[in-house]
């Protein structure tokens, strides 16, 4: 049989791979040096006078804001001072003559700033001026919260009542602000661009009809005037709503 040559593979010389060493820097962190705080030195002196100062402050706000450590006789004489009643309008003045004509209607007295213990009073709650006439609205504390307001016009220089009429809150009308109900049974009142019978008529309201009252009141041809968004209206066409 033929003899089959043997094969024989190389031997590979292989290098040798080395990694090389890195040195790494040794990183110090510097040092921080904290300083040490010291108070400052205060003489006894200064802390008694400080001492002092305080409770001079702190007394006298505990006082208003704790009643409770103020005198029982003090609060009681306090609560039962009168009524102050000395701001007194001018005797020819519309409030002077709506304070007459309401004390009339209702026999109520008349109390400047606001009601003692004694019973209900009369005070203003607002007051509304017009040309030559106002409207002056009161408060009848004590009476079911019911409210009373004064008309008033001024002719020949002198102020005089048209009427004073009391109601609910919010029952009272004609006000400015407020709104009020056209009252000419089967007809409808006249809305004029004046308040004044010369004034050009530009409408009519009828009856029944809801306005809201922006400006007056105005006396004029022995008439007050009321305004609404239209026109003016006379007085004694408007009532409460």
């Amino acid at each position: 049989m033929p003899q089959i040559p043997r094969l024989s593979v190389p031997s590979i010389a292989w290098p040798r791979l080395s990694v090389p060493l890195i040195a790494w820097p040794h990183l110090r962190l510097p040092g921080i040096v904290i300083p040490r705080l010291r108070p400052p030195r205060v003489s006894r002196l200064v802390l008694v006078v400080a001492a002092v100062l305080g409770v001079l402050l702190i007394a006298p706000l505990a006082y208003v804001l704790l009643p409770a450590i103020r005198p029982v006789a003090a609060r009681q004489a306090s609560e039962s001072q009168p009524l102050t009643t000395s701001v007194t309008p001018a005797a020819n003045s519309p409030r002077a003559v709506a304070i007459a004509g309401v004390k009339a209607k209702t026999g109520l007295p008349y109390a400047a700033t606001r009601c003692g213990s004694s019973g209900p009073c009369l005070t203003i709650a607002r007051e509304t001026m017009g040309q030559d006439a106002a409207a002056v609205l009161f408060s009848t504390a004590g009476t079911s919260g019911r409210q009373c307001v004064s008309y008033v016009y001024r002719a020949s220089n002198s102020w005089h009542l048209l009427e004073a009429t009391c109601g609910l809150p919010g029952q009272l009308s004609p006000l400015v602000g407020h709104d009020a109900t056209v009252h000419v049974p089967g007809n409808c009142a006249n809305v004029r661009d004046q308040a004044s019978l010369n004034g050009t008529v530009v409408g009519c309201v009828h009856d029944g009809t809801t306005v809201h009252i922006d400006g007056g009141p105005n006396y004029a041809d022995g008439r007050l005037w009321w305004h609404e968004a239209h026109g003016w209206v006379a007085h004694d066409f408007l009532t409460g709503p």
